[in-house]
């Protein structure tokens, strides 16, 4: 029987994860702070008035900027306090709150990434919903607003094909699952699955991109994920992505019941 061992979010698209013991989810919304703030291109049009999923192309993210992963970040969503590090240096120590500390912010990773003079990227937002703790806008890389599911023991089943340890937050999910068989979540595909309080639809496998290849820990692309995967198993996907169809709390340790 599956059971959840980590719940986890990130809170600016392609930088560091924030492990959680417990979170509220709400219906058809994605996990509380998930992907909330992004690092949008220079030339992105974005307008946080009317809201529009873009590819994650459009972002700063791994999938192109790997130096990204040497970066550990930690971001408080209450205070709008963001922190980052390289190596045991700190580089960013700000409230983002006003745009003299977001311009501070944005600069940084200009210049971090060696972009060009005119192409300072801008730090965009997906707007809270006040009413129900949600987002109007979540810069996930899907439209639909879900919850990312790892099954572990499919980590180790591609593992034990490569013959190499595979860090799971290459994945980035939301929740990580152990204790079951690997690959069983594809057969969840339009069935619903109780998670402590909640009830959530699995409605599509993800699908992995280049992002995968980068090692999370020391920013170099070391392992073909996708490559790996359709090598030995015929496709490039691993892990699920959920709909909530009922809100509560999930916790770590919780089962997953189908």
């Amino acid at each position: 029987m599956h059971v959840i061992k980590n719940i986890i979010r990130y809170p600016i698209k392609g930088l560091s994860e924030e492990y959680l013991e417990n979170i509220v989810l709400k219906k058809n919304q994605v996990l509380p702070g998930d992907r909330e703030f992004a690092l949008a291109r220079y030339n992105v049009e974005y307008n946080d008035s009317n809201p529009k999923h873009l590819r994650k192309t459009n972002f700063l993210a791994l999938v192109k900027e790997e130096k990204l992963a040497t970066l550990k970040s930690t971001f408080n969503p209450n205070t709008k306090h963001l922190l980052i590090k390289l190596g045991e240096n700190t580089v960013i120590d700000e409230y983002i709150k006003d745009k003299k500390s977001i311009e501070k912010v944005e600069t940084f990773f200009q210049e971090y990434l060696n972009l060009p003079i005119n192409e300072k990227p801008n730090l965009v937002q997906g707007i809270p919903v006040k009413e129900n703790g949600g987002l109007t806008h979540s810069f996930s890389d899907i439209p639909d607003k879900a919850i990312s599911i790892v099954n572990l023991n499919t980590v180790k089943a591609l593992e034990e094909k490569i013959g190499k340890s595979i860090n799971s937050l290459r994945f980035r999910g939301n929740f990580l699952i152990e204790d079951g068989n690997p690959w069983e979540e594809f057969n969840w595909i339009g069935k619903k699955i109780h998670i402590g309080g909640c009830v959530l639809e699995v409605f599509k496998k993800t699908q992995r991109c280049a992002a995968t290849i980068v090692n999370p820990v020391n920013g170099e692309r070391d392992i073909n994920i996708p490559k790996e995967i359709n090598t030995h198993f015929g496709h490039i996907d691993l892990g699920v992505y959920a709909k909530v169809i009922k809100g509560g709390k999930v916790s770590i340790l919780d089962k997953l019941l189908l």
